[in-house]
């Protein structure tokens, strides 16, 4: 009954109540800064300043808060301030965090004496970027429906690489013209921008009900039905993609391929999930729904793997004519795939009374498997070479599929799309 009373609720709301898709789409997009900052910009700014290695490893602490987040998500759910409203009282003060850690970083000069600062000051902004995630999802969740809310998922994959790419190959680009503390005040000006939307957003007093429901807790996600297929969908879509792709880059720099063409490729599957990937799964959920969106897209990562396996194997040579085409196969795959998995998160946390907690808790097992399903097949890698990992790619890919597609024929998910 919970459940049917909040997505009637969500369903009726007033057109001017709910949050306006810019708004969505800023956020997403700061919340990919700090992460396409910590894993792509950190490392190699703090390589170039001499800081060893050692130091360095350090830097994957930043994805933890994003595995860890579900342990937290029940306050973000049960706490929020009548002021400001239950979903602005955490977003706008985090994204107060990312800037403030970003401009913490712009007024270091010396990196190499001040290594350990740049790392905490980073884990900060991670931490503030996966709470206000939470917070994020659930307003969605709990404010948008129908088509609105399939488009507010392709913005969260899209947003979420767009601001990975502005944190990361940008801000290296921009500090190679600006330097590098000139480039980082300018991703604190950025997220300060991106905060205007929510500014400019009154949020509707808070259901008079809320208080009346059962808390949000951790367990009670577990007991709702359907649970376990949308944590375990979530985690099929997201591991042939994730392992694809930390092989590919890693392929072609033993190949001999150049930084600026690897870069190439790079840039253009980014470019093909956010312009192609997830306006196709929009369009697709809105004739055939998530469930049929998710496996098309899963096959078609299948045959964008199957694609780099001809020069991995040695059957073609690794020229841009082959490798660019792969690139972008697999980016539109994976954005497809990741807008249809994030709606059919959504809609399934929309149905609860603990939206940011039930979106949270499948979002951590997808960036958990897809960590664990990128260094498993570089581990793999290691020992029988780049075909034999990329073909266990494919055959664990393939096996995720038939999970997968099992797992949306339950009855709970199925009604999803209803």
């Amino acid at each position: 009954m919970t459940g049917q009373a909040t997505t009637t609720t969500s369903a009726t709301a007033e057109p001017h109540t709910a949050p306006g898709l810019l708004l969505i789409g800023a956020l997403y997009i700061a919340q990919g800064l700090p992460i396409g900052f910590a894993f792509e910009a950190l490392p190699v700014l703090l390589r170039r300043a001499g800081v060893p290695l050692e130091m360095i490893a350090w830097v994957s602490l930043a994805g933890l808060p994003w595995v860890l987040k579900p342990l937290w998500a029940p306050l973000v759910d049960n706490r929020g301030g009548r002021r400001l409203g239950r979903r602005r009282a955490w977003i706008i003060p985090m994204q107060l965090i990312l800037a403030a850690a970003m401009a913490g970083l712009a007024m270091i000069a010396d990196w190499q004496a001040a290594a350990l600062p740049v790392v905490v000051l980073t884990l900060i902004a991670s931490i503030a970027s996966a709470t206000q995630d939470t917070a994020t999802d659930g307003l969605a969740a709990e404010r948008l429906h129908g088509g609105a809310l399939t488009r507010a998922n392709a913005l969260q994959s899209g947003g979420m690489m767009a601001g990975f790419m502005l944190g990361g190959s940008g801000l290296l680009w921009a500090s190679g013209h600006l330097g590098v503390q000139a480039a980082l005040a300018g991703l604190a000006g950025l997220l300060l921008a991106a905060l205007l939307p929510v500014l400019g957003w009154a949020e509707p007093p808070a259901d008079p009900d809320r208080h009346d429901r059962p808390r949000a807790r951790l367990r009670a996600y577990f007991r709702r039905p359907g649970a376990w297929p949308v944590l375990i969908a979530g985690i099929g879509f997201a591991l042939p993609y994730s392992g694809g792709l930390a092989l590919s880059k890693l392929y072609l720099t033993d190949a001999g391929m150049a930084l600026d063409r690897i870069g190439l490729v790079g840039i253009a599957g980014s470019l093909a999930m956010i312009l192609i990937g997830c306006p196709l799964a929009v369009r697709m959920i809105g004739r055939h729904g998530t469930g049929p969106t998710l496996v098309s897209a899963l096959v078609l990562t299948l045959a964008a793997l199957g694609l780099w396996l001809l020069p991995v194997a040695g059957l073609v040579a690794p020229d841009l004519a082959v490798v660019l085409p792969a690139s972008i196969l697999l980016g539109t795959a994976g954005g497809a795939a990741t807008t249809a998995a994030a709606t059919l998160m959504m809609r399934f946390a929309a149905r609860g009374h603990q939206a940011g907690t039930d979106v949270t808790i499948p979002q951590a097992a997808q960036v958990a498997g897809e960590t664990l399903s990128g260094g498993v097949a570089t581990g793999i890698a290691a020992g029988t070479g780049y075909a034999g990992a990329l073909a266990a790619v494919l055959a664990a890919g393939a096996a995720g599929l038939v999970v997968t597609r099992a797992m949306l024929t339950r009855p709970a998910l199925r009604r999803l799309d209803d």
